[in-house]
């Protein structure tokens, strides 16, 4: 699989009283086996926030695009993923190395692109 984007976005409202502005959709997009794919997330914008305030993402590169390349590989061959509990969310930043998390998506960001053989970004 090669990674050849990571991207994110605050939604915006459509709506005065849609909630749509409390949430982030982290995307990651692949080559893999000559398909084009995307893979979303979508969670609260809370949850980044607290992640920064607890101090467990300190990189200079945005969490919300580490997002969806982390979470891509805890559920591959999904196109979609709704993270609804903090619970979730740090169960599987806190499975995760994230210092190797960072090299991969400081490398995507540097070279446009970055293959992977199946691995995990987990501490495992």
């Amino acid at each position: 699989m090669k990674v050849v984007d990571v991207t994110y976005e605050h939604l915006k409202k459509e709506r005065s009283n849609s909630p749509e502005d409390s949430f982030v959709r982290s995307t990651v997009t692949y080559v893999q086996d000559g398909n084009k794919k995307r893979f979303h997330v979508l969670y609260p914008a809370i949850f980044g926030e607290t992640a920064k305030a607890k101090g467990i993402w300190g990189y200079d590169l945005p969490l919300q695009e580490a997002v969806a390349l982390n979470f891509l590989s805890f559920y591959p061959g999904r196109k979609r993923l709704y993270i609804n509990t903090e619970e979730e969310f740090f169960r599987l930043l806190n499975k995760s190395d994230l210092a190797q998390l960072y090299a991969s998506l400081a490398e995507i960001k540097k070279n446009k692109s970055k293959t992977f053989n199946n691995e995990k970004m987990s501490r495992d």
